[in-house]
């Protein structure tokens, strides 16, 4: 379970460095491997006529706390194959997550962004069951 969440959280945190590469002018407009993010915060925000600085401080903010995300969780599942060892890791990487999850969920009621709470609260209760199977089901 580590696994598919270091995995998935990396591809989330890759496509979202690749749009703002392509928005930089890094990465050509052809480059299909991008998320998408970078116009869907701009239409999210632009309820309230949000600045394009505002938003790309926002999503550089979203990019780091992803990356640190990715590598908490890679930690955790390094550390917790086969010893069961490294609480601590696998506490902070699911902590660090759930708590981009629920600022997304804060950031949907600001924005009135409903049909995005949606998803954003399936990613913190999947990832919260995740952490209480770790927790609860027996290792072997």
């Amino acid at each position: 379970m580590l696994l598919f969440w270091a995995i998935w959280l990396s591809a989330v945190f890759l496509g979202n460095l690749a749009d703002t590469g392509k928005e930089l002018g890094v990465l050509d407009e052809s480059w299909a491997f991008a998320s998408g993010n970078w116009q869907f915060i701009r239409d999210t925000t632009a309820r309230y006529g949000t600045p394009d600085l505002v938003n790309g401080v926002l999503f550089a903010g979203v990019i780091l706390w992803e990356g640190i995300a990715v590598v908490l969780f890679w930690r955790a599942y390094c550390a917790l194959r086969g010893r069961g060892t490294g609480r601590t890791v696998l506490y902070a990487a699911f902590t660090t997550s759930l708590l981009l999850w629920g600022a997304f969920l804060v950031a949907d009621e600001i924005f009135i962004a409903y049909a995005l709470e949606g998803v954003h609260l399936r990613l913190f209760s999947a990832q919260l069951v995740t952490l209480l199977a770790i927790e609860l089901l027996p290792e072997h």
